[in-house]
């Protein structure tokens, strides 16, 4: 019996081992193979191959491996292992595509650049090695779940403007970050956020948020986007006086008083409150828009 779970458990080892260590199939194997791949794939292909100026698929493939910068927006594309060697590429735009499976892009680890804003992403698992990466694009897709991004804290500029996340605890790490957009989510706590104390620019305006609690320590903020949200107290704001830019369009803010001590303000958009008395908090009264 001992005999048989050993040989079992050999065979497994020997099975995963085989799995991970299973080649990257270079474009020259997908070129070659173009005529019996599926539509999807075919047509990554030929774009690949009008990329590199060539149908030979050899002469391509050593085009291809070369290049640092690759542009592919808005081309129809969905699927990407035809991609998947290009190991050099450190800026990488796939914009307005179909693209819904990212694993091909797992090795491409020299990455510092991705651009993947609407496509149809709901899993970025496949994304967690790319730890090069300084600025990522993940906006307009299906992504409720931030995991995966934990440990990219290369990032300096994070896009994920129009998902479904709710939760944003994993970017709690991510302290070099100076850019964030995370607008029209669903998020309605942002305590998690006080650890990005080099944030410049935040987008948080078409969520749910009520309580501003976590932001007050965002001291080097000076773009805050915060329009369409609950809020009715502004009083954690007052701190932010690095701020020359402030949305709070269409909340809930009855007293704009704390605000006044944002003397570096050039613009506070006030607009759809029910605010008492419709007084700039500014002595720059020209700052205000209600």
């Amino acid at each position: 019996m001992k005999k048989i779970i050993t040989i079992l458990l050999t065979a497994i080892t020997l099975t995963a081992c085989t799995q991970i260590q299973k080649p990257v199939k270079s474009f020259t194997q997908w070129c070659e193979e173009k005529s019996t791949l599926p539509q999807k794939t075919k047509r990554t292909v030929e774009i690949l191959l009008k990329k590199a100026g060539t149908q030979n698929c050899e002469n391509a493939n050593t085009k291809l491996s070369k290049l640092n910068k690759l542009y592919l927006p808005s081309i129809k594309i969905s699927d990407l292992k035809p991609l998947s060697s290009l190991s050099n590429l450190a800026f990488l735009n796939l914009n307005s595509n179909k693209i819904s499976d990212v694993k091909p892009l797992a090795n491409l680890t020299n990455l510092t650049i991705l651009s993947l804003d609407a496509n149809q992403i709901s899993d970025v698992k496949p994304l967690s090695n790319l730890t090069k990466l300084t600025y990522l694009g993940l906006g307009k897709n299906k992504i409720s779940n931030l995991e995966a991004l934990k440990n990219l804290t290369n990032l300096t500029n994070l896009s994920l403007w129009e998902n479904q996340i709710s939760d944003v605890k994993p970017l709690s790490n991510l302290t070099n970050l100076t850019n964030l957009n995370l607008w029209r989510n669903q998020i309605s706590n942002v305590k998690e956020l006080s650890n990005l104390t080099n944030l410049a620019e935040l987008w948080l305006n078409q969520n749910k948020i009520s309580n501003l609690k976590g932001l007050e320590k965002l001291i080097n903020l000076t773009e805050l986007f915060l329009g369409e949200n609950q809020i009715s107290d502004v009083k954690p704001l007052s701190d932010l006086t690095n701020l020359n830019t402030l949305g709070l369009s269409k909340n809930k803010i009855i007293d704009v008083k704390p605000l006044s001590y944002l003397t570096n303000l050039t613009y506070l958009d006030l607009t759809k409150n029910p605010i008492i008395n419709e007084t700039c908090p500014l002595q720059e009264k020209y700052v205000c828009k209600f």
